[in-house]
């Protein structure tokens, strides 16, 4: 199984409480606690460099299975987890907490969040 594919999966699911792990198909996984959506690695050693793709069963229906860039759904997943603790937080700290999780995933996979586009969103939402 791809490390990276793995170390991504890793990631979202320590976004509690939205994620949590799974175990499932042998292998470790994320669960949405919101609708099911089980996350699973794609084994990428067939390709010369791994670039990260995740396997999504939407609400954990395997016929219903798509593969996408594990990139852009963390994106999601940081987005989503910085919303959900920052209901009385100023743009700023919303911001900060945001760059946190950024450098985490940063540290974890080599690769970066989207977050030009994240943070100007977060800033939307100032209550």
């Amino acid at each position: 199984m791809s490390r990276l594919s793995q170390s991504i999966v890793d990631f979202i699911a320590g976004l509690q409480p939205l994620y949590t792990c799974q175990h499932a198909d042998g292998h470790e996984c994320a669960l949405s606690l919101q609708d099911g959506t089980l996350i699973l690695p794609v084994d990428e050693s067939h390709a010369e460099q791994e670039e990260g793709w995740v396997a999504v069963f939407w609400q954990g229906d395997s016929r219903r299975h798509s593969e996408v860039m594990g990139p852009q759904l963390a994106s999601v997943a940081a987005w989503r987890h910085v919303e959900l603790h920052s209901v009385d937080r100023t743009p700023a700290e919303r911001a900060t907490l945001h760059r946190q999780l950024a450098a985490q995933f940063h540290a974890c996979t080599g690769l970066s969040l989207q977050t030009e586009a994240t943070t100007s969103t977060l800033a939307a939402f100032t209550p």
